[in-house]
């Protein structure tokens, strides 16, 4: 309880220091923090949790605060500024090669298997922009992919077939 006592009087004395009204008793800021359930977890960090205002404008009171993870009251905080062009410039250096959280493992739409089916399925056999029509003793398939398929052949066969015209086989030339 001394280490809440410290941390709430550092809370508060913050306060003061950045101009920003701070109406709650230790009580009221205690019981904020352990209905959170994330004592454990506050501190400085995107990912940590901290005290948050509402639209990060108002007093800190028991009707404006809730807990929050920093990485969202920082963007919070910035809501409605304008960065100069130096600013701009120095955050679009810091992003430089960072994979965007959007596009990390299964959020990326291009990672999702319904995504990739109906890409697959739109690129695939004789619609594939390489695809070459085969000519074989069982007919004529638009690529190679549909006559393996068709013939229940390994494709490397059928190309080996097609690329040196065994028994038959061959790629046909399509204007």
């Amino acid at each position: 309880m001394t280490n809440a006592k410290t941390k709430y009087t550092t809370h508060k004395s913050n306060a003061k220091r950045r101009g920003i009204e701070f109406n709650l008793t230790f009580e009221q800021w205690f019981d904020i923090w352990e209905k959170s359930g994330k004592w454990d977890e506050r501190g400085r960090g995107a990912n940590k949790y901290c005290m948050c205002r509402v639209g990060d404008t108002g007093s800190y009171s028991v009707n404006n605060v809730f807990i929050g993870q920093g990485k969202h009251n920082v963007s919070d905080g910035n809501i409605g500024k304008i960065d100069s062009e130096e600013t701009k410039r120095r955050k679009s250096q810091a992003a430089k090669g960072r994979p965007h959280d959007y596009a990390k493992g299964i959020n990326n739409v291009m990672h999702r298997p319904e995504i990739k089916a109906k890409l697959s399925e739109a690129i695939s056999g004789s619609k594939h922009y390489r695809a070459k029509a085969v000519q074989t003793p069982f007919g004529m398939f638009l690529s190679g992919i549909e006559a393996s398929k068709a013939l229940n052949i390994p494709k490397p066969t059928v190309y080996w077939k097609c690329k040196y015209q065994k028994d038959g086989w061959s790629f046909l030339a399509i204007a």
